[in-house]
């Protein structure tokens, strides 16, 4: 299996997509391939934005915990926005991940089998930035059942932080020298 596309609507630094014709789609939608994928961009292009946006759809694991807080809710000309959606979608799911999955599979535009992730999170209160409702289900738009132990264990992985991460631990002492 691998991750094929990811879509997210006022995350950070992508806005939303349009609700009516004329209006501009400030969202991300990234189409990714079976093999290796590179991210390049100038600093504050959103690299960063899109490999978080994967780690809430993958919840991974890492030393760091990660809390959705208010400052990872887009900022545009109406103010913050209150919700944000992130879907990341699957491809090429082996007959034992299909297996795991499958009352949480959906078929794509080609008809082939997919699995769709789809975190929304929601500003419980404006004024306690970490007071944020999170949901994690399954299908397209995010309206399928929740994620089941087992397909939390499937789609489980583990985040490396960037590199400066780890060089600033270096020069900190805190981390080890390799």
């Amino acid at each position: 299996m691998y991750l094929a596309c990811l879509c997210a609507e006022n995350f950070r630094i992508f806005g939303a997509a349009p609700q009516k014709d004329g209006d501009k789609d400030a969202s991300l939608s990234l189409d990714f391939g079976p093999a290796t994928n590179v991210l390049v961009g100038e600093n504050d292009s959103g690299k960063t934005a899109i490999i978080d946006a994967i780690r809430l759809c993958l919840l991974t694991t890492a030393a760091d915990f990660y809390r959705i807080t208010r400052d990872d809710f887009h900022v545009g000309p109406d103010g913050r926005a209150g919700t944000f959606k992130i879907t990341c979608g699957f491809k090429d799911l082996t007959t034992e991940e299909q297996a795991v999955s499958l009352e949480l599979l959906t078929t794509d535009d080609d008809g082939n089998v997919a699995l769709y992730v789809t975190v929304k999170a929601e500003l419980m209160d404006p004024l306690r930035p970490h007071r944020v409702a999170v949901t994690r289900r399954t299908g397209r738009d995010g309206q399928g059942p929740a994620l089941d132990g087992a397909a939390r264990e499937l789609l489980k992985a583990t985040y490396l932080r960037p590199l400066r991460d780890a060089e600033a631990e270096l020069r900190s002492g805190r981390g080890s020298r390799l």
